[in-house]
Parts: structure tokens; C-alpha cells; sequence
């Protein structure tokens, strides 16, 4: 049946309270009369299993992103996840320095907000190296998760705790670590050496001259530690003399700056995911599971054209859609140190598996062309098919009786709108009629550089069969 040409016969409106699962639009909204006199409606429901395949996406930039992570855990699905952690220092407004002043040591403030990875256990130490870059961190680049940078040969220091399993005094105690006293003095000598040294005059030449400094693993870790950024401190100790002679300390503080990068990174060996290349190309796990991960930009494809076989099977009966959903059911739960995502987001996509898609051509207005992410849209915003300014968020369900997790994208709103071939345009075609779609993870498209799943590497896997297409639907009929 070729939905693009079909059109709806004059019918007059019913409601029958019989029907027990009914559409968020009125029945005369979604294009349907039924008349009262002879007109019936019987209730049926469809459902099939969704194909599906998962793919990983281009490198996406993860300049910018707020939270700061390093370390690397073992998954049997997802294999060895490794993060590393670039950033610029920030520096203090001016500071005069005594030229009696004298040097001190240099030391580092840390503490960290939270793990990812292994469960907890209370002898697991993690080892996070701090080290000072040997090559400059460009704020004009885009770095992405594929990106590295060179490093000095030693670190400036090496960090080693044993977060312990519910010690929630933890994640507020701060570390001290002393860092490398030689390049400690020689940025005190500069600090002191203003009037001739322009190196602390601005962040940038500070950085230009500095380079940065990477968070990165070591071989002994367990998890990705979340550091908080507000409550890393580099810090110059010197001390300053009374005119009696007196020591007085000082401190010179430096922050990290919101400039830098992550680097994501994953070894699939060995694992039912070897072989899954970033380059959107489908991939079918030969364990029939699918798979989608944060940080590492793996996401399910799916495709939804058996709503097709739904509508063929119609001939010319018309269909009244009540209720449409993609279910993913059978989540696997890891543990309490890694989550799933909260949420999903769905995205129309094109021949090339592209993610995310804009729409180029502006449908609402020809100054927001290229400015529409074509998205799966929220039903409690009702906007003009093909304008997605609010996307859906399908957020995660668990049932304690079985707890056992749900996903649930609701189509309803975009198949009746298809069904009525709102998505139907001879000089502007509409992606959503080719109905591929993409999920993903609490995503922004807008500031991927921002967005969590774009830094954090939380994974999820389920059975390939429990992604169902459920669709609740009535069939108005005319007796004669």
C-alpha cells in the first residue's frame, strides 16, 4: 500500500469507552470520523521484533567538556576503556611577588567526584599520573577521543589512593600531592620575574608557555575516577620576610581552565564488538545482543519499516494509530559503578548513517536552515512535522519486582503523522519518510564538546530480539 497517496474517506466522530488504550490526539485531529450511526471500531495491536545493528560514530570533539576523568576499567562487552585528561592552567588575577621572597615547594590539590567501571573493592588502589605537556594543547583545535597528546618524559607527580567501598567521606577529602620541585622553582622564579617576563601575564602565554598538563592511567587501575575540576589547585608555596626578617607564607595559586580535552578510547579484542570500525558502517554482533556506549560513540541503528508490512496488510482499511513505541527491554544492569544511561534520544538518519543529521533546508523558516537536528520530537511539544527544537528523552524504567529495565521511545505522535503523510514533499523530501533511525545517549547535538555522553563511557547491551516495535491500533468500519 503506498501511504504517500492515501487519503482518508469523509467518517464522522465516535468514541466508544470500550477502547482501552487511546492516542494522545482526539481521533478528528488525526485526520478520522466516524459516523455515529453505523460506525464501529475494533482494537488490534502489532508487534515485531525491531532489526537493529550498532555502529560507532565519527570522533566527535571533546574540547571543552566540564568534567575531568582518568583511569581505565575491563568490560567483557566493551573491553579495556581507557580516559585520559588534557587541560590549560588558569591563573590568578596579578600578584606582586617580594624579589626577597624564597621558594617553598609546589604542590597539587585533588579530589575526585566519582568512579566508573569495576564495583568497588576496599583494596583496589588507583594510580593516576600528572604530567606536564611536552607539546602545546591548540585552543582553535577540535581535539576529539582519538586525540593525544606528547608528554614529558616523568611526571610531575604520581597519584595513588584506595577509594573505599561506602566510605562517603571519599569523594570530599582532598589530596595533596607534592609535584616536581625543579619546575616549581623555575615558575616561581618566573612569577617573581614580571617586569622582565610576560609568562603569567594572561592564560594564554602562561600556556604557550607551560603547555598543560594531562591525568592519565597507569597500568594499575580499576576504574575511571571523575575528578573535580572546581577543587584541583596548583599551588606555588614561597615565603615572603618581615622587616624583622620574619617568614611569612605565601601561596600562588593556578586552577585548570576550561580548555582542554578527553581521550576515549576502547580495545574491542577479543570482545563480541572486535571489528566495529568508526566510520557509521552497520555492524551485527555475532552474539545477537546490541550494544551502545557513551565516550566511545557507540550507538543501535534501527529500522522501521516494518511499519510498512503493518500498513500493507491494511489494504484499503484506514487505521486509527493510539499508541506506537520502540520497547528495549532485558537491559543488562552492570553494576552500581556503571550506569546506564538515564535516558535515550532517537535520530532520523540518512543513507550514509549519518548522526547527527541537520535538516539544510529550514522548514519552519529559511533563516534556520541547517539549524533543525532532525530528531525524534517531545509529544508534549507539538510543533510542525519535521521542526524538532524539543527532542524526546526516553528515560531508563526499572521494575523493582524484576528489576529488570525498559527503555520506551514513543512513536505515536510520528507515525500518525506519517501515516498522514505529513512527511511527504516532492521538492523537500523529508528524511523522516525513509525511516532509519539512530538511538543514542543523553546526547547534545547542538555542544557535543559539552555533553556527558561524550566524556563519560557508560555502556549498555541487550538481547537484539527485546528491541519490539508495539504499535495499539483501531480500524473503523462502516456497516452497511
Amino acid at each position: 500500500m503506498n501511504l504517500l497517496v492515501k487519503k482518508f474517506g469523509p467518517l464522522a466522530v465516535v468514541l466508544l469507552s470500550s477502547i482501552l488504550i487511546i492516542s494522545c490526539e482526539k481521533p478528528g485531529e488525526i485526520g478520522l470520523e466516524i459516523n455515529e450511526e453505523n460506525g464501529v471500531i475494533s482494537t488490534h495491536y502489532y508487534e515485531t521484533v525491531l532489526p537493529t545493528s550498532v555502529v560507532q560514530f565519527d570522533p566527535r570533539k571533546t574540547r571543552g567538556s566540564y568534567s575531568i576523568q582518568a583511569g581505565e576499567y575491563f568490560n567483557n562487552d566493551f573491553g579495556q576503556i581507557t580516559s585520559k585528561s588534557y587541560s590549560w592552567l588558569s591563573l590568578q588575577p596579578e600578584i606582586t611577588v617580594e624579589s626577597d621572597a624564597e621558594f617553598v615547594s609546589f604542590e597539587m590539590e585533588i579530589a575526585f567526584s566519582g568512579v566508573e567501571g569495576e564495583e568497588l573493592q576496599s583494596n583496589y588502589k588507583q594510580i593516576i599520573d600528572i604530567y606536564k605537556l611536552d607539546e602545546f594543547l591548540d585552543p582553535s583545535i577540535d581535539y576529539t577521543r582519538v586525540d593525544e597528546l606528547a608528554m614529558e618524559a616523568s611526571p610531575l607527580a604520581t597519584w595513588d589512593f584506595i577509594p573505599m567501598v561506602n566510605d562517603t567521606l571519599q569523594t570530599d577529602s582532598t589530596y595533596t600531592l607534592t609535584l616536581d620541585y625543579d619546575v616549581g622553582e623555575t615558575l616561581f622564579w618566573l612569577l617573581k620575574d614580571q617586569d622582565n617576563n610576560t609568562v603569567f601575564d594572561s592564560d594564554t602565554t602562561f600556556n604557550e608557555y607551560f603547555k598543560g598538563v594531562a591525568f592519565v592511567p597507569t597500568t594499575v587501575n580499576y576504574n575511571i575516577i571523575h575528578i573535580n575540576r572546581d577543587r584541583v589547585v596548583f599551588r606555588l608555596n614561597y615565603n615572603e620576610f618581615n622587616s624583622d626578617g620574619t617568614p611569612v607564607k605565601r601561596e600562588y595559586e593556578m586552577r585548570l581552565s576550561p580548555i582542554g580535552f578527553h581521550h576515549i578510547h576502547s580495545d574491542l579484542t577479543g570482545t563480541s564488538l572486535a571489528g566495529l570500525t568508526p566510520d557509521n558502517s552497520f555492524f551485527f554482533p555475532a552474539d545477537d545482543y546490541r550494544y551502545m556506549q557513551f565516550g566511545t560513540m557507540i550507538g543501535i541503528h534501527g529500522d522501521l519499516t516494518p511499519f510498512l508490512d503493518l500498513t500493507d496488510t491494511l489494504k484499503d482499511r484506514h487505521m486509527i494509530i493510539n499508541k506506537a513505541i520502540v520497547s528495549f527491554g532485558g537491559v543488562t544492569e552492570y553494576n552500581s559503578d556503571l550506569k546506564n544511561p538515564q535516558f535515550i534520544q532517537t535520530y532520523f538518519t540518512d543513507e550514509l548513517n549519518t548522526w547527527p543529521v541537520v535538516d539544510e533546508t529550514g522548514r519552519l523558516d529559511t533563516a534556520l536552515a541547517g539549524q533543525n537536528f532532525i530528531m525524534l520530537q517531545n509529544e508534549e511539544q507539538v510543533t510542525t512535522p519535521g521542526y524538532y527544537r524539543f527532542p524526546q528523552n526516553s528515560k531508563i524504567e526499572t521494575d523493582t519486582a524484576t528489576d529488570l529495565s525498559t527503555y520506551k521511545v514513543n512513536l505515536t505522535f510520528f507515525l500518525q503523522n506519517y501515516y498522514r503523510d505529513k512527511f511527504y514533499s516532492e521538492t523537500e523530501p523529508f528524511l523522516e519518510e525513509k525511516l532509519q533511525v539512530l538511538f543514542f545517549g543523553e546526547s547534545s547535538v547542538l555542544y557535543p564538546e559539552m555533553s556527558p555522553s561524550h566524556v563519560l563511557t557508560s555502556p549498555m547491551s541487550l538481547p537484539k530480539d527485546s528491541i519490539r516495535l508495539k504499535i495499539y491500533y483501531t480500524i473503523p468500519e462502516i456497516q452497511e
